[in-house]
C-alpha cells in the first residue's frame, strides 16, 4: 500500500495513472518532473538537485567523488502507474543489482514530487554512467525519463523511448528538457 506525504495510506491508486498521466506526456507530467526535488543521499549529507537549476551542492558532490556527471534513476512505479511497496522494491533490487554487476558507483537517491499524493521514489544516483546508456536502462525498468547532471551545469531531463509515441510536438525519444521546456 503506497502512503502519501501525510504518511495516510492511499490504496487506490496503485496499479493506477495519477494526474493526466494516462492521456501521455501531458504538460502536467513535464511540470511534475520539472518540479520534482531529487536528493542524493552522501552518508548523512542530502545534495539536492532540481530540473533547470544550478545545485553548487551537487558539484561539489561530484568533484568530491572524483565524478563528472551523475543520473537519477529509478526502478519504482514504471510508466508512472502506482505499484505496491513489494513491487517496487523488487524492481529497485533488480536495477541496484545490474548496476553494481556493471561496476557502477551509486548513491541512493529519492525524488520528492512537489504534489503531496505523490510517494518519494527511491533509487540511485548513478556516478559517471553515459546519458545515452541510462536512457536505455532506464527503458529497460519501463521508466519515462532520468534526470541527469553534470559539473558546472543545471540538472537536465532526458526523455526515455518509451515516451515516442506520447511526447508532445517538439519532444523526441532522448530528448532535453530544462526549466523552459
Amino acid at each position: 500500500m503506497s502512503t502519501g506525504a501525510s504518511g495516510n495510506a492511499i490504496p487506490a491508486l496503485i496499479g493506477k495513472r495519477i494526474d493526466g498521466i494516462a492521456s501521455g506526456m501531458s504538460d502536467a507530467l513535464l511540470e511534475a518532473y520539472r518540479t520534482t526535488r531529487f536528493v542524493a543521499y552522501d552518508d548523512a549529507r542530502e545534495v539536492a538537485a532540481m530540473i533547470g537549476e544550478a545545485a553548487p551542492e551537487m558539484d561539489a558532490l561530484l568533484e568530491r567523488l572524483a565524478a563528472r556527471s551523475g543520473v537519477f534513476i529509478t526502478a519504482w512505479n514504471p510508466g508512472s502507474i502506482v505499484l505496491s511497496p513489494e513491487r517496487n522494491a523488487a524492481a529497485a533490487g533488480r536495477l541496484a543489482a545490474r548496476l553494481a554487476a556493471e561496476g557502477f558507483r551509486a548513491l541512493p537517491h529519492r525524488g520528492f514530487s512537489a504534489d503531496p499524493a505523490w510517494q518519494a521514489e527511491e533509487g540511485l544516483f548513478v556516478l559517471d554512467i553515459d546519458f545515452d546508456y541510462a536512457v536505455a536502462l532506464a527503458a529497460d525498468f519501463g521508466q519515462n525519463a532520468i534526470t541527469a547532471v553534470s559539473i558546472g551545469r543545471p540538472a537536465i531531463l532526458l526523455l526515455t523511448p518509451l515516451m515516442t509515441l506520447d511526447v508532445p510536438a517538439g519532444y523526441s525519444s532522448g530528448s532535453v528538457v530544462n526549466s523552459s521546456g
